[in-house]
């Protein structure tokens, strides 16, 4: 109970925040609405935005470790914040009279901070955190959305692929599966075998399972077959080289 209390306390401080930071956005007061994120920030997390937004997104959620534990739901909520950041800066790009360079670099800004909102939230959601708090599939599908065309860092989408299988949507998991073991040899990180403890934990459902989620038995079947082939393509290179 009294965990319950604490997050619905701090939704609502956070609530409050992004309602005044959404007011003085209209207003085109950009410095002063990400001035009222970045004190709610440091307030609840005793951190700033900018060191959120320039570390790499494992050692962000390293921060959020507590007695051993990674504080999910705390680190959802930082994630709506850096969310709310983004569009500041995009609306701060579409302000009449600044240069080009301002504006291209307003919605880089404006990018990067929803591609890492979108890592965090999805973080959160494959450890436990509670979705209900904030709507937060109706956030991460929104910002998938307005990122798409983009291709999404290989972290995020591991864990993008993670939370289609924890929806049932199997096909769209198998997707960013592919394209994790697509990236060819020389990437640092080889996910094969992440690729190939999904498609076993798809052979311990059902048909009618498999069926709606969109993948089929024979398609799963096929999917294991396909990295015992690229796996073994990989090694023959190793062992010509």
């Amino acid at each position: 109970m009294f965990r319950k209390d604490y997050l619905l306390r701090m939704m609502e401080e956070m609530t409050e925040a992004i309602g005044k930071a959404f007011t003085l956005r209209q207003q085109r007061k950009h410095t002063e609405a990400l001035s009222e994120l970045d004190e709610l920030m440091r307030r609840q997390f005793g951190m700033n935005l900018n060191l959120l937004n320039s570390l790499p997104a494992e050692d962000v959620i390293e921060m959020f470790r507590f007695r051993g534990v990674i504080e999910v739901d705390n680190l959802q909520q930082a994630a709506r914040l850096i969310e709310e950041e983004a569009y500041i800066y995009h609306e701060k790009a579409r302000v009449e009279g600044i240069d080009d360079e301002e504006k291209m670099d307003a919605e880089d800004a404006a990018h990067v901070r929803l591609m890492r909102a979108l890592h965090f939230y999805l973080y959160a959601q494959n450890h436990g955190a509670n979705r209900e708090l904030l709507q937060v599939p109706d956030l991460i599908e929104g910002i998938i959305e307005q990122i798409k065309g983009y291709e999404l860092p290989a972290r995020t989408e591991k864990q993008l692929a993670l939370y289609r299988e924890q929806q049932g949507r199997y096909d769209a998991a198998e997707n960013g599966w592919y394209r994790l073991m697509h990236l060819g040899a020389d990437y640092p990180v080889q996910y094969e075998e992440d690729a190939r403890a999904f498609y076993q934990r798809l052979t311990e459902l059902t048909d009618e399972q498999l069926e709606q989620g969109g993948l089929p038995r024979a398609e799963v079947e096929e999917g294991l077959a396909q990295i015992t082939v690229l796996e073994t393509k990989r090694q023959q290179v190793v062992t010509e080289e």
